[in-house]
């Protein structure tokens, strides 16, 4: 007679031994192989973005050579709506090309579409994307899980090397935001 153990000793096994089986194959010989895989933590840098308001995609390397201003947000966050209020006035008092902001929406519950229509209501006219899961999740590890949070108004200056220069969590007003900026674009 079988016991309900040794069944679930026996489902177990089989498991294990599926699972196994299931990623035995999937290496060496295979003409589709990925390319390596950025470090990990940085992966931000390489995944394609596509901007809600043009549909231009890109990735943060891509732009290397500008300063680059990233700022986790949401549709809903207040927070994020009074800095970016701050950051527009901030880059008009600027005015350089040099200079490219990116409200990375990270609320896994919005779409491009309402995301498009957030910028355009509110005059907002830099690039805002939708974080993928893998996005987020990268940007967490590089930066730590607050940075998920967008009422903590996280923002993250890259300088036109590709390094990151400041990280910020708390609404800086257009004068630091200025004064901030403006040491990167010399």
């Amino acid at each position: 007679m079988t016991t309900p153990r040794t069944l679930l000793s026996l489902l177990l096994g089989a498991t294990f031994i599926a699972a196994a089986c299931s990623s035995a194959g999937s290496g060496a010989g295979n003409a589709t192989e990925a390319p390596p895989a950025a470090p990990e933590g940085e992966l931000w840098r390489t995944i394609e973005l596509v901007d809600a308001r043009t549909g231009e995609s890109f990735t943060i390397d891509s732009l290397k050579g500008k300063v680059i201003g990233i700022e986790p947000m949401a549709i809903w966050c207040s927070n994020c709506r009074t800095q970016q209020g701050e950051a527009s006035a901030a880059l008009d008092r600027l005015a350089s090309d040099d200079i490219v902001f990116i409200s990375v929406d990270v609320d896994p519950n919005e779409r491009p579409d309402e995301l498009a229509q957030y910028s355009e209501r509110f005059g907002f006219d830099w690039r805002f994307v939708v974080a993928t899961p893998e996005v987020a999740r990268s940007l967490a590890e590089a930066f730590g899980d607050q940075v998920l949070s967008p009422p903590s108004t996280p923002f993250i200056l890259i300088d036109k090397d590709g390094a990151v220069v400041d990280q910020h969590f708390g609404i800086r007003g257009a004068d630091e935001l200025v004064d901030l900026l403006t040491p990167q674009l010399s």
